[in-house]
């Protein structure tokens, strides 16, 4: 089984790589209010700074959708840093469960920008689940891992970099 360790060790590698690359940077709305100085065009910052962080009438503001795709990462992040590679069926129902997670935290994303990024990096990552379930069936077909891993990272970094601008 040594052939399964290799792939595993990459998804808690790919889990952590995600989430570097979609919560690297604060919301603007936060590196604002957390700022003290005076800006030199208020109404500017006060207009931009309005559109991200109010939901359009009726909607989810971005601020609100961002915060459930960085808080679903980080809970990933977390959790799959302590899957043990030595246990790949345990290992594997953890994932099957981390991904069941994030497309459900993802369902409640509603923000018309957002909404299609986060539900791509959700399909992407339940395809990768998939992928792997497969791998441990029948590791011959571990030369695709290249590929879901790509797939999968620009998925999730399609949706962090929405919540990043």
């Amino acid at each position: 089984m040594t052939t399964m360790r290799t792939p595993l060790a990459f998804i808690a590698a790919s889990a952590l790589l995600l989430l570097t690359g979609c919560t690297g940077g604060g919301s603007p709305s936060t590196a604002s209010e957390t700022s003290d100085a005076p800006s030199s065009t208020p109404t500017a910052v006060a207009e931009t700074e309005s559109a991200e962080t109010t939901a359009p009438e009726g909607g989810q503001s971005k601020d609100d959708a961002c915060q459930i795709i960085i808080t679903s990462f980080t809970d990933v992040s977390q959790a799959s840093s302590d899957i043990a590679t030595s246990d790949p069926e345990t290992a594997i129902a953890t994932f099957k469960t981390l991904a069941d997670k994030v497309e459900t935290d993802f369902a409640q994303i509603t923000n018309a920008e957002v909404a299609p990024l986060a539900q791509e990096a959700s399909t992407q990552l339940q395809e990768y689940v998939t992928f792997l379930d497969g791998v441990l069936a029948d590791p011959n077909t571990a030369s695709g891992l290249g590929d879901q891993i790509t797939a999968l990272q620009d998925s999730f970094t399609q949706a962090g970099t929405a919540c990043q601008g």
